[in-house]
């Protein structure tokens, strides 16, 4: 018996082995490569289909070496309309494209999700319990191939750039995807039949890939630059004078402790090449604007930070001189915590009718967050967050946050932080205004406040139900946060049918209709604004999508100034016929209330955009946008405002 189980080991080892020497990777799928590797079938469309048959059949093959793991997909089109160029990375969305998602831990904590198109452009994000895509940049290799009736992508994916619990027999979920384009419209298919009654994606795949026998090296690395310039101005006699030449080193890198935890760290980063924030239009508008995170450095672990709250934006940390970051993915417990020092930190006040912006000086950061998983996503979590400045201020928060899933169709989610604010005595805020007795202005004052996130959601097959409460003291702050208006009290229900036509050869491929209203107090029990709201989204046939809204508002309140009976009608639609064109437009229009302090006014506003972009060829793509906007008196006709921005 013994000599049968040692034949039998000694054979699946050897097959492992002539398994791993046969793989060639080079973008080409063959069967005779792939013999003896699990496999699997994209039979169902859950997009805009209800778990029906996709329109063409894909084959995923999965086999592992000792330091990668090699996806092979084999992709049935129609070559002729492909959709399919060089694009830069994570722009692949654009085209035909093939997926791979995997949960390491299968507690549903989050997914990561590596891809291609046809070109062999990359697509890698995270996938959080609630839905929701964080940026996520991970190594890994990708090829591509076209045939006569398929594309073939290939991916290679190093071990050791994952965090899982090492064992000698793992077992991953997993979820394979593919979006193809059609003459009708755009289909997704996954490897299995979606439980629409259970909002947690990940937790449903019934299927696994085995990993078996790997060797996970940690990874050391280390990226130092170095960079000098001049700068010049032209004078009057039209030549340029240079002023001093300019220089500037560091040094960024991580370390695997193990290969559930990581150290990076970052001395004098250069964080200048990074993308460019997307254009936006600041008209009529008494809020700071929120801009996403772009540096590659602050992404790694962002699902440990995420808050609905807004408790952390890591962008508040603005220019450090040096930082360090600990993340542990541990079986059921995971850590951030983040240190920085920021040469040059911003300073954000909340306000009930708009916020307040500085730049600060020198200040010492913290970010800590603790977290125990639980199965479907579920967490338990504490979070604080610390800034002191060296001029002699402070803020601190600390709080509690967790996601609980309540049976298949309920999901609850809250969040709780309090906050304790010791000014700095400085002039980066020119403001006399008050809030509820204490001076927008920085002359050392100590504020106290809180902060509080209720929601609760019930997911069925066709309907989904949203009930939300929010709520921000007059002097909560959060230091390395975007919490930009405070003083209220908001309650939201929302109310959404989807409706999945059985006949796919319809004129409407998918719809969803939302309906709710919103309803927010201030802090002196004054109704500041009122709505009842619809929301309609079509997918038609021929690649064309319609999003349509409208909003009663019943009153809304600002500075004194209290508006009622207004209304905006607003449209977003989008049209892509082929891979060449693809078009969007939007349009709103309704009464609105000038914000304008001194002078708070009701106006008529119109805000018109496109958004182009025309592929010349598969390597050369034109993209073409304007944006412009305008409010007038409705008294008066007067102009109030008019911008215009296009790219």
């Amino acid at each position: 018996m013994k000599n049968l189980l040692l034949l039998a080991l000694f054979s699946i080892i050897f097959q492992l082995s002539a398994q791993q020497e046969k793989i060639h990777f080079d973008g080409m799928v063959t069967a005779e490569e792939w013999t003896g590797t699990q496999s699997f079938t994209l039979d169902y469309e859950v997009n805009p289909g209800d778990n029906v048959a996709p329109p063409y059949t894909t084959q995923v093959y999965v086999s592992h070496s000792k330091t990668d793991l090699y996806v092979g997909f084999i992709a049935k089109a129609d070559m002729e309309n492909l959709r399919s160029s060089i694009r830069n990375r994570d722009e692949g969305f654009r085209d035909d494209h093939v997926l791979i998602g995997f949960d390491t831990y299968g507690d549903g904590r989050y997914m990561i999700t590596l891809g291609a198109n046809p070109e062999g452009n990359q697509i890698d994000i995270k996938i959080m319990p609630n839905g929701n895509e964080e940026n996520y940049d991970i190594s890994y290799e990708s090829k591509a191939s076209k045939h006569q009736d398929s594309y073939h992508v290939e991916l290679k994916i190093p071990f050791s750039n994952l965090q899982f619990n090492t064992a000698d027999d793992m077992r991953w979920k997993v979820v394979f995807a593919r979006n193809t384009f059609t003459d009708s419209y755009r289909s997704q298919s996954i490897n299995f039949p979606i439980d629409r009654n259970n909002p947690c994606i990940v937790c449903q795949s019934p299927d696994v890939i085995n990993i078996k026998g790997i060797e996970v090296k940690n990874r050391i690395n280390l990226l130092p630059y170095i960079f000098g310039g001049i700068t010049g101005e032209r004078t009057e006699n039209t030549k340029l004078s240079y002023g001093q030449g300019q220089a500037n080193v560091g040094i960024s890198g991580l370390m695997d402790l193990n290969n559930v935890t990581s150290l990076e760290f970052a001395i004098n980063p250069d964080f200048s090449q990074v993308e460019a924030d997307v254009a936006q239009v600041n008209a009529n508008n008494t809020f700071a604007l929120y801009f996403r995170e772009q540096r590659p450095y602050f992404n790694e672990g962002n699902e440990i930070i995420g808050s609905e709250l807004n408790t952390v934006y890591t962008r508040a940390i603005n220019d450090p001189l040096g930082s360090t970051k600990l993340i542990h993915q541990g079986e059921n417990q995971r850590l951030y915590w983040l240190t920085a020092w920021d040469q040059n930190a911003p300073y954000l006040i909340a306000g009930e009718n708009g916020s307040y912006s500085g730049e600060g000086v020198q200040a010492f950061s913290n970010i800590l967050s603790y977290q125990r998983t639980f199965d479907q996503g579920s967490y338990l979590g504490l979070m604080t967050t610390n800034r002191v400045f060296n001029s002699k201020g402070s803020g601190h928060t600390l709080g509690i946050n967790g996601l609980l899933r309540l049976g298949k169709k309920y999901t609850l989610t809250f969040e709780y932080n309090g906050s304790q604010i010791k000014e700095p005595i400085q002039d980066w805020i020119d403001s006399s205004d008050v809030i509820r007795g204490k001076t927008v202005r920085l002359d050392g004052e100590k504020k106290t406040g809180n902060a509080g996130l209720v929601s609760i959601e019930r997911n069925t097959r066709n309907w989904t139900t949203e009930l939300n409460y929010l709520q921000y003291s007059p002097h909560y702050e959060t230091p390395l946060g975007f919490v930009r208006q405070n003083s209220i009290r908001n309650m939201e229900l929302i109310q959404s049918y989807t409706h999945y036509p059985e006949n796919k050869e319809g004129v409407i491929q998918q719809m969803q209709v939302n309906f709710g209203s919103e309803l927010t107090f201030n802090y002196n029990n004054i109704r500041e604004y009122f709505d009842l709201f619809t929301n309609i989204q079509i997918q038609w046939k021929g690649n064309f999508r319609i999003n349509f809204n409208f909003v009663r508002i019943i009153n809304e309140e600002f500075s004194g100034f209290n508006g009622t009976g207004l209304s905006e009608l607003s449209t977003w639609n989008n049209y892509s016929p082929n891979e060449a064109i693809r078009i969007g437009v939007f349009v709103s229009t309704g009464k609105r209330i000038r914000y304008d302090e001194d002078n708070p006014s009701l106006g008529k506003s119109f805000f018109i955009g496109t958004f182009n972009s025309f592929q010349v060829n598969p390597k050369l793509l034109l993209s073409a946008s304007l944006r412009y906007s305008q409010m007038r008196s409705t008294a008066t006709n007067e102009l109030y405002l008019k911008a215009i921005l296009h790219v």
